[in-house]
């Protein structure tokens, strides 16, 4: 059985074939020294729990995500752990959501422990001036039983399985607790499906917001080093790949993602979803709380209630 590659596609998805890929199972573990290092030593064994570490950040505020539980700021440089730049940081509570807004000037703790960074303290220094606050772009919420944009994409996929996962990422991400962190976690549901009857429903998709730099041989080999079958992947049940310039920004916005570019980094949220063989959204996951057994369980359901008989 072969894809119809002639159905007319929205969103025109370069999707990955087989390849004979050198091993880039580093990428998943790139990060910046510190995280790297906690994460090495839980591989090797060692029971003591890795020691957290703070830093003084001072930015501003550019916009508030209290869906994905973030806070995206322009910061200046953290000494002895990042240069200035603009990204996406998650609140160890909540209620920091609330006591800031677009334009305030901030002072907070980023605490840094194993794999997770998070705010730990804020303080607003200066409120933002009245009409001087950037005016954040309104994101939009997928919600259930919603048309996803490109239904031909989800259509061409229908002969292969009944349910569609998709979430979003790009190859140079630095931080463990984004990208790496989100396609670990869809490597670790490709393994749980492939041990169950639900492999053959489901097909899992991560799709790149950088496709001027994850073309289809650097996808090849990213997304070969999360299965671990590396030469041997054919990409049959996940799917690594990038939909052109002009249209990824259509799907990135439907599915609540903000990406930026800041030189060879890009300032971005993350958004996971369910989608069934009908193109309508059926869960929706914004940032990366998310639990690979959450995850299963709505798999689970949706594909046992798609089966019964009407």
């Amino acid at each position: 059985m072969h894809r119809n590659n002639s159905a007319s596609m929205a969103l025109r998805i370069i999707v990955v074939e087989t390849q004979h890929a050198a091993s880039l199972r580093r990428l998943r573990d790139l990060a910046f020294s510190l995280v790297t290092c906690a994460f090495a030593l839980s591989l090797v064994g060692c029971g003591k729990k890795p020691e957290a570490h703070h830093y003084a950040l001072h930015g501003r505020i550019m916009s508030v995500d209290k869906l994905g539980h973030e806070l995206i700021i322009d910061h200046d440089a953290i000494p002895g752990f990042m240069e200035a730049m603009t990204m996406p940081y998650p609140v160890a509570d909540d209620a920091m959501l609330e006591q800031v807004g677009p334009g305030d000037e901030i002072r907070a703790d980023l605490k840094v422990e194993d794999e997770h960074i998070a705010i730990d303290k804020l303080d607003v220094v200066k409120k933002a001036a009245p009409g001087s606050a950037p005016v954040p772009k309104p994101m939009h919420v997928p919600t259930t039983g919603e048309q996803a944009p490109g239904a031909p994409l989800i259509a061409v996929f229908n002969e292969w399985f009944i349910h569609l996962l998709i979430t979003f990422f790009y190859t140079r991400c630095r931080l463990n607790d984004y990208c790496p962190r989100v396609n670990g976690s869809f490597a670790a549901v490709n393994k749980s499906l492939a041990g169950s009857g639900l492999y053959g429903k489901t097909h899992l998709l991560s799709v790149s917001f950088d496709p001027e730099h994850d073309t289809p041989e650097v996808l090849r080999s990213y997304g070969a080093a999360y299965t671990e079958r590396y030469s041997k992947e054919d990409f049959k049940h996940w799917e690594f790949a990038s939909a052109p310039k002009s249209q990824m920004r259509q799907l990135a916005d439907f599915f609540g993602v903000f990406y930026e570019k800041d030189g060879d980094r890009i300032t971005h949220s993350l958004s996971t979803a369910v989608i069934g063989p009908d193109g309508k959204i059926e869960e929706w996951y914004p940032g990366n709380s998310w639990k690979t057994e959450e995850l299963l369980a709505a798999i689970s359901e949706t594909t046992t209630a798609s089966s019964e008989p009407v």
